[in-house]
């Protein structure tokens, strides 16, 4: 009843060389490290959510936001230092650590807004739901293009055909250039949330393996780029 989903999560790699950051060396002691497998990037939510919760230096943030944004070569550098040099301002930091805070204990769409201008990123999507999954990967899933790819397909069969789609581009990208696409991808988020988490209880119950919303997301991640299909669960 599991086989697949545990294949799929197994055989999830995302190779990220953080040394890759053009600007690395400007940033002594971040950007130094290979990103692979799902046991590293743990280390690296726990990392993550440390120095959060314990009002640590901004570049964590920074690193973050290159590994969200890796594979788009020719923009990754681009946001990252955009962010680094608005969070290098310690009010900035602040509210960001407040917004990251608010809104993983309440995940509403206001809260949301709160974030995207914490980050100075009037039309972000994707990466400010990456620093709420880094926080509280328990609860909170990423989700990019592959994502809503799979849920516009798949979500019916598991029991969310009643649930929103993400707006995306021609290309897949989730667009939110206008109020009405953000609410309407902040609110298909939030029932691929409900999902994740659904499927994490499902798979604990099923499986007897201790998922969390992340673990569900990661495998699903896996399958949306090749031909392996998950088994609905009870």
């Amino acid at each position: 009843m599991c086989n697949n989903w545990d294949k799929a999560y197994s055989k999830y790699r995302w190779r990220v060389d953080l040394e890759h950051f053009s600007k690395a060396a400007d940033y002594p002691g971040y950007f130094n490290r290979v990103i692979i497998t799902p046991a590293d990037v743990m280390t690296f939510e726990n990392k993550f959510r440390t120095t959060v919760d314990g009002n640590g230096s901004f570049e964590i943030a920074g690193e973050v936001c290159f590994w969200k944004n890796y594979g788009s070569a020719q923009a990754r550098n681009r946001v990252t230092q955009k962010l680094l040099t608005h969070l290098k301002i310690q009010d900035n930091w602040n509210r960001f650590v407040q917004a990251i805070k608010q809104a993983s204990s309440d995940p509403s769409y206001g809260h949301f807004v709160d974030l995207r201008k914490a980050c100075n990123q009037p039309r972000g999507f994707a990466t400010l739901i990456t620093f709420l999954a880094f926080y509280k990967p328990n609860e909170y899933p990423m989700v990019d293009k592959h994502i809503a790819n799979w849920w516009v397909k798949n979500r019916a069969e598991y029991g969310y055909g009643a649930s929103p789609d993400f707006s995306q581009r021609n290309d897949g990208w989730i667009q939110t250039y206008t109020v009405s696409q953000t609410k309407q991808n902040w609110n298909a988020y939030i029932a691929w949330e409900k999902f994740c988490n659904d499927y994490a209880t499902r798979i604990a119950k099923n499986c007897r393996w201790n998922w969390r919303a992340r673990d569900v997301e990661m495998a699903i991640w896996k399958v949306s780029q090749n031909s392996i299909s998950l088994e609905v669960l009870p």
